[in-house]
């Protein structure tokens, strides 16, 4: 069996970030059957560096090609935090001592790490933690790091000025059979059964969930919510941060971020979204489509209401409008077609390739593409949806590229 302290001491030889870098695009599974004698006894772990390296390309490019650095098990990697999202969390957070109960790879300790005087550093693995550390002295920071279970270093914690602390908390999404959980209290550790111990030591947490659990069910759980950010990187919905501060009283502020070439910033209330009502209309020149964050957070009619557009349908959440509206948060297609059969969409389905996207309409796009026998691809989307009319619609549109940095705050334009 192998011993970690060995293992740790063999990935920081000279020659196995010399291998490592040599072969990062080698077929790992004929490493692991055939390994080099330099290798033995750790080929299957030289490849998981490998492995878990790859996966960081795109996610946290600094680190891929400092090979100082160790990596944690690729499974690790799919976690983390992206570099962009860790960036965007110290917008949130800053003061005098930072402490990250459930440390992990620390991409997000490391960034807002760079905002308070103070950073602790909390993991119950031990090797997790010894990685940390050796890559904390790689990249010259200095973090406390303390290997323990995030509820029992809280047992133990005394501090005199408890105004001070601020925590952050990334709980285990997956259950001991590594499937994924959709409860709050499934996550480990138990957010819910933290939440009185963090109050008494700390003045403010946040709290980096998935984006799949529901936030007015989370906000019906978790008091003090002080606002929630709903993250996306290119359209793609990445996590929910629960920015709890517990002297805050009143109605959390929804924030949504979509990060891309082009920021695209929303923020709303939910009684703000209550009280708006939108009004509904047939498809006019252009089609607009809320980015993934928004769509997430629910802020259906109150947008309709900030950008003055229609929606199409209740249940569509697409809307309408005659003129461009440069600092939409989402994509804006302009209609070229209302109407669309075999023939009209030949002409726009070069080589078979189009885009299609669906909503609220009877047939998905895999259906869509199956009937017409076409593929995604190309300049031109095809897009199925229900209109106010309550009838199906499928029509022909081109993108039309956002102008300008888009940032909106609800009431401040």
């Amino acid at each position: 069996m192998i011993e970690w302290n060995e293992l740790f001491v063999f990935l920081q030889k000279a020659k196995t970030k010399k291998f490592i870098q040599e072969n990062i695009n080698c077929d790992v599974h004929k490493l692991i059957l055939n390994p080099p004698a330099q290798l033995s006894p750790f080929a299957k772990q030289v490849a998981e560096q490998i492995l878990s390296r790859r996966k960081a390309k795109g996610k946290i490019d600094s680190w891929v090609t400092n090979f100082d650095l160790i990596f944690p098990a690729p499974l690790s990697i799919e976690q983390a935090s992206s570099g962009k999202t860790a960036v965007y969390k110290k917008l949130i957070l800053k003061g005098q001592h930072l402490i990250d109960l459930t440390g992990g790879m620390g991409i997000d300790t490391l960034a807002l790490s760079e905002n308070f005087k103070q950073t602790t550093y909390i993991e119950q693995q031990d090797e997790i933690a010894q990685v940390f550390k050796h890559n904390c002295e790689v990249l010259g920071k200095q973090i406390e790091v303390i290997s323990q279970e995030a509820k029992s270093f809280l047992e133990q914690k005394t501090s005199s000025e408890p105004q001070q602390i601020t925590f952050f908390i990334d709980p285990a999404r997956r259950d001991e059979s590594k499937n994924k959980v959709f409860n709050l209290e499934d996550c480990s550790p138990n957010i819910i059964e933290l939440l009185p111990l963090l109050e008494e030591k700390g003045v403010r947490v946040l709290i980096k969930l998935s984006p799949f659990l529901d936030i007015k069910l989370i906000l019906e759980k978790i008091p003090h919510v002080k606002e929630v950010h709903v993250v996306s990187v290119k359209n793609d919905c990445k996590e929910l941060l629960i920015h709890v501060d517990f002297s805050f009283e009143g109605d959390p502020q929804i924030k949504t971020i979509n990060i891309g070439d082009l920021n695209q910033i929303y923020d709303f209330s939910f009684p703000q979204e209550l009280i708006s009502h939108s009004r509904f209309d047939n498809l006019g020149r252009f089609l607009l489509e809320p980015n993934a964050s928004i769509l997430k957070a629910g802020a259906f009619n109150k947008i309709a209401l900030d950008f003055g557009v229609s929606k199409l349908h209740p249940n569509t959440h697409l809307y309408t409008s005659e003129n461009q509206i440069s600092s939409w948060p989402g994509r804006t297609f302009e209609i070229l077609e209302a109407k669309v059969d075999k023939k009209v969409l030949s002409k726009y389905a070069i080589g078979g390739l189009i885009n299609v996207i669906t909503r609220n309409y009877p047939m998905t796009p895999a259906t869509l593409k199956k009937k017409f026998k076409i593929k995604d691809g190309g300049k031109f989307f095809l897009i199925g949806f229900s209109g106010s009319d309550k009838k199906n619609h499928l029509v022909i549109g081109k993108r039309i590229k956002e102008v300008g940095l888009l940032n909106w705050v609800s009431g401040h334009n």
